[in-house]
């Protein structure tokens, strides 16, 4: 039987729309992501099956080994410490450089979804504002997986996924974290930003569907 991925499942749920607040999305998509909130890594398992006979309607998601500037992806992220303010286990990520080793990017899911809204758009222009105290090293051993690369024409949808369930560590033990605690946080330096030009860096194959405009 065909499989669908949850973006898939989306397009069909609800109609986007620009200019819809990014809690209208959140409220929708709600139900449909709830089994993804203590298991977000499904997103990328159901994209490993993804198999729908629809060709209209399948989503131009892929998985990579490797990251890419100018990408926003989606991964498991696993950390060694035992005393961290902020860790999200499973963050979406827009790639800012990269080597064999790790990678430097914004994690989105840091960002209040109306600001989030803000530096989407801004992305889909080519153009970089992304708040300081979001970015992050990633280091591509501690990626659990493989990397579900977003493609450009689901980048509001995914930014817009209530999935965030950001943790902190003390100690070696876990604890939740408010959510709007950290947007708050977060928001008092937000415009303290890396402002400049988007730069892509292709896979060189089915890459088409991820550069944008």
């Amino acid at each position: 039987m065909p499989k669908n991925t949850l973006f898939e499942d989306l397009r069909e749920e609800v109609k986007y729309e620009e200019g819809r607040s990014p809690f209208f999305y959140r409220r929708a998509f709600k139900r449909l992501t709830q089994k993804y909130i203590s298991r977000e890594n499904k997103l990328i398992l159901e994209e490993r099956l993804d198999s729908t006979e629809d060709e209209e309607n399948q989503d131009n998601n892929l998985l990579r080994r490797y990251p890419r500037t100018g990408h926003i992806y989606l991964f498991e992220y696993k950390t060694e410490e035992k005393n961290i303010s902020v860790f999200d286990p499973f963050p979406l990520v827009y790639v800012i450089k990269f080597n064999s080793k790790e990678f430097t990017g914004c994690n989105l899911h840091l960002i209040h979804p109306s600001k989030r809204k803000y530096v989407i758009d801004n992305l889909k222009n080519n153009k970089i504002t992304l708040p300081y105290n979001t970015i992050s090293k990633y280091i591509i051993s501690q990626v659990d997986g493989l990397l579900l690369d977003i493609a450009f024409n689901e980048w509001e949808v995914a930014s817009n996924l209530p999935i965030e369930n950001l943790i902190s560590i003390k100690d070696g033990k876990v604890r939740d974290l408010p959510l709007f605690d950290v947007w708050k946080e977060k928001n008092k330096t937000f415009r303290k930003m890396l402002v400049g030009t988007r730069i892509y860096k292709s896979y060189g194959s089915k890459d088409e569907n991820f550069k944008g405009t």
